[in-house]
């Protein structure tokens, strides 16, 4: 079942260009950030994953420093019995 929402035109161009930026349709970027699924479409993987090739750089180093999240994961490792190099 299809329905009309009608938005003010400047609703609907920061709408249409949000999910422009992440590769969506607005009906798409809608129910992501509404947190609703679309049970009958699963999207494939490359469908998922394209445009994020490269985001990454591997080659940079790592930051070391601490965190209170990482702190808290290496202590519930610790408590596990693993051990971080």
């Amino acid at each position: 079942m299809s329905q009309t929402l009608e938005l003010p035109d400047r609703i609907y161009e920061a709408l249409t260009a949000a999910a422009r930026d992440n590769g969506l349709t607005a009906a798409e970027w809608l129910a992501l950030h509404l947190h609703v699924e679309e049970p009958d479409r699963e999207r494939p993987l490359p469908e998922l994953t394209a445009g994020l090739t490269g985001v990454i750089d591997s080659t940079e180093t790592q930051s070391t420093h601490q965190t209170p999240f990482s702190t808290a994961l290496a202590e519930k490792f610790r408590k596990q019995g693993l051990r971080i190099p």
